[in-house]
């Protein structure tokens, strides 16, 4: 079966906004639930860890811990969302991550600790698996121009999550981990009922049967018509495989259509630079605000949940404009204009330290990262085919993660020398960098993404449709 190719139309309007889709609605319900617990979970163990240990060092694990997954499982998790059906998959994800959270509940001291880094361990790879897999779910629910509108929309549950959660976690934390476990285990087992109630429109599915059989392959490429693949064999040098070599097969293709297509590469590209920015944040943000700002613990609970406002705004904004905007704008002056407010915020202590000045900066500065993350998905939601998406989706995840996790070390191994302030500028300019990246690459024109990918024979060919489209 080959692959429906998506094409998003040029114009839109909130009247054709997917929200009114009561199926993705439902969706984006479920999504909400889970960001806000994943949210408050994240904001509330490292807590509990430092109160239980008193050390920085011990609390750091925990965001390690956080991290290592997504590097280790994503392109894994992408390979699953494909091959399996994505709706049961991302409910028994979900119900198995609230049965690792109910695992917290006995937890009262730090003699305990070795159980939450379990927990933290298996939770982070639930929460990878949920979290392609409701991706990759999205073409199957929306109707063909809703894409990126619809990934908009989910971005802006990440930061509907992160303000909600954020603050809930650290006001529950209070009282110990129980309330935060238990509250948590209430908030997965309702995301999995909405989960349970998604219902598929009355149409060819986006993952081939015949992928699904144990032995059987079916690709973008081997059903073009006498195609090549994108690593040189033609159709009927497919052979049956099983186990991890169908697995690893099945990656080699969907890395294979992001290296098919310049647009992706450079999307990918400029996502890595932002992550490798992005870790250099989540080290050095407390050692700014406490050392820089002079704030107080509460104070910097505030600027880290404020940020998700300026997202909000983010994901609204593009939720009403629908696909009126499409990837290529949004992810060069969603990269350039962060760039600039992150120079403002890390340089503004040489005027003020006030921190009302700071909540705004920190409050407006999520709205370019929204835009900007919301444009990468929707790259990709548009320019790979239906059938590969769960494992092009896998390779983001883990490529952004490998380099949140390089940014993570640097900030570690340079800190100490130079100061949060250099560093955090060095996030600025890597945001700079990714945003020059695609301006000169593809353009910033609000032009539609008209055609799919497909794994072809060259690396550098473009989609027949797509390729004299102005840049």
């Amino acid at each position: 079966m080959t692959p429906t190719l998506r094409r998003d139309e040029p114009a839109g309007s909130a009247r054709n906004s997917p929200i009114r889709n009561p199926r993705f609605r439902t969706l984006w319900v479920a999504g909400l639930l889970d960001d806000t617990i994943d949210w408050m979970l994240i904001t509330a163990i490292p807590i509990f860890v430092y109160r239980m240990t008193e050390s920085a060092m011990t609390t750091s694990v925990a965001f390690l811990i956080e991290l290592a997954p997504g590097v280790l499982v994503g392109s894994l998790a992408g390979v699953a969302a494909d091959r399996y059906d994505r709706k049961k998959l991302l409910l028994v994800c979900t119900l198995l991550h609230a049965a690792l959270v109910s695992l917290l509940l006995p937890v009262t001291s730090g003699d305990q600790l070795w159980l939450v880094y379990v927990v933290i361990a298996g939770r982070a790879v639930c929460a990878q698996f949920v979290l392609t897999s409701k991706n990759a779910l999205l073409p199957d629910l929306v109707e063909p121009g809703q894409s990126a509108a619809a990934s908009n929309l989910v971005v802006l549950n990440s930061n509907l999550g992160r303000l909600g959660g954020s603050l809930l976690g650290g006001i529950v934390v209070a009282g110990g981990l129980r309330p935060v476990a238990a509250g948590s285990v209430i908030g997965l087992l309702l995301a999995a009922g909405v989960v349970s109630r998604i219902r598929r429109p009355e149409r060819t599915p986006s993952i081939p049967e015949q992928a699904r059989e144990p032995g059987t392959t079916v690709t973008a490429a081997s059903t073009a018509a006498s195609a090549p693949s994108a690593a040189g064999a033609t159709p009927t040098d497919a052979t049956p495989a099983s186990g991890l070599g169908l697995m690893f097969r099945h990656w080699r293709e969907g890395v294979a259509v992001i290296t098919g297509d310049r647009r992706l590469r450079v999307s990918f590209l400029s996502a890595i630079l932002c992550a490798i920015g992005q870790g250099l944040f989540v080290v050095l943000f407390v050692v700014f605000v406490a050392t820089t700002l002079h704030g107080t613990d509460a104070e910097i609970g505030l600027l880290r949940s404020i940020q998700g406002i300026g997202g909000i705004a983010g994901g609204l904004a593009l939720g009403f404009l629908g696909t009126r905007v499409h990837p290529k704008p949004l992810i060069t002056w969603g990269a350039l204009s962060f760039s600039g407010l992150a120079l403002l915020i890390w340089n503004a202590p040489m005027v003020t330290t006030t921190l009302g000045v700071y909540v705004g900066l920190f409050a407006v500065v999520g709205l370019p990262g929204g835009v900007y993350y919301a444009g990468v998905l929707g790259m990709v939601q548009q320019r790979v085919p239906a059938d590969h998406l769960g494992r092009a989706l896998g390779s983001f995840y883990t490529a952004f993660n490998g380099a949140q996790a390089i940014g993570m070390a640097l900030a570690g191994l340079l800190a100490d020398r130079l100061g949060p302030v250099p560093l955090l500028n060095g996030q600025a300019v890597l945001y700079l960098a990714a945003g020059l990246l695609t301006l000169f690459a593809l353009g910033a024109r609000n032009t539609p993404e008209a055609t799919a990918a497909v794994p072809g024979p060259s690396k550098d060919r473009e989609p027949a449709a797509a390729a004299s489209e102005p840049r």
